[in-house]
């Protein structure tokens, strides 16, 4: 049941398999069996992927909600003596680098002032399983329902204000290629952003592959190029100036900023008060950002 309820919260195998320390031969062998013993399917598989059928979903939101509880009632009765104050306030969260580093890191001092007893721990890499609440970006695709959509990516071109003021004119989408590009690991997402906006002769005059999102925004203050942002990557350095936006179309990438929240958190008041006061960052966000 353990196995199969991680396979559905997490919508993979290979997940469950992390979360519960097995591999995923065995998660798989113990759905197998639970299913023979229950006389019915849970899930339907495809090529490379399951699918909950419809008793499958309910019986899954059914054990999710009794091991809920009973995570719960084993959080409370483990809170000893003096040791419950730390463990409701000690919490570890999990953020991608291009979220902390561009967004999350300056919005930190404020959540501490509000809340000084919460002990925050903050890593840039490690499984999502292994903290209590997770900000990572996913493709829409492989978003399961362990994920819950914080921003989807808005992406729209951004440089430094001298561009504008440089010999090669920018005044359309279409000027675009003959300035240089700023790629994040590959040059699909150029390539789509263009053709959203009519260009279909992508092939920019002169480029480069950047994979680290604070570099491409250094490269983009610093006159380097021009860079192709989502919102939260930009916000900020729209705010003081030091990127302008020069188009005021936003298109959307198959993508987004996921929270996940581990199973297990309990009633920890560290998380409660931390996820409370992200997503009210978050919609501030989408207020200035102007992002229904």
């Amino acid at each position: 049941m353990r196995a199969f309820e991680a396979a559905a919260r997490l919508g993979s195998i290979k997940d469950a398999a992390e979360e519960l320390h097995l591999t995923a031969s065995a998660v798989s062998r113990h759905i197998r069996t639970l299913e023979k013993n229950l006389g019915q399917d849970l899930f339907e598989r495809g090529f490379r992927q399951v699918t909950l059928t419809t008793r499958g979903s309910y019986y899954a939101r059914n054990l999710s909600e009794a091991f809920e509880a009973i995570w719960r009632a084993t959080e409370d009765v483990s809170f000893i003596d003096g040791t419950r104050r730390d463990k409701a306030h000690r919490l570890r969260v999990l953020c991608v680098p291009p979220v902390l580093n561009l967004w999350l890191a300056d919005r930190l001092p404020a959540f501490r002032r509000q809340h000084p007893s919460v002990d925050l721990e903050i890593l840039t890499s490690g499984k999502r399983t292994n903290f209590d609440l997770a900000i990572v970006d996913e493709f829409d695709y492989k978003a399961g329902p362990a994920l819950t959509l914080l921003i989807p990516l808005l992406l729209t071109p951004v440089c430094a204000p001298s561009v504008l003021d440089g010999p090669i004119p920018l005044r359309s989408p279409a000027d675009l290629i003959n300035h240089h590009l700023i790629h994040e690991c590959e040059t699909n997402r150029w390539k789509r952003w263009l053709e959203q906006e009519g260009v279909f002769d992508t092939m920019p005059k002169s480029s480069t592959v950047l994979d680290d999102c604070a570099l491409i925004m250094r490269e983009a203050m610093n006159g380097g190029g021009i860079a192709l942002a989502d919102t939260m990557m930009a916000q900020d350095l729209l705010q003081q100036g030091k990127l302008i936006a020069p188009f005021k179309a936003r298109h959307t990438y198959p993508a987004g900023i996921y929270l996940y929240q581990r199973r297990s958190i309990g009633n920890k008041q560290g998380a409660a008060l931390f996820h409370t006061w992200l997503l009210a960052e978050v919609a501030e966000h989408k207020r200035v950002m102007a992002i229904d």
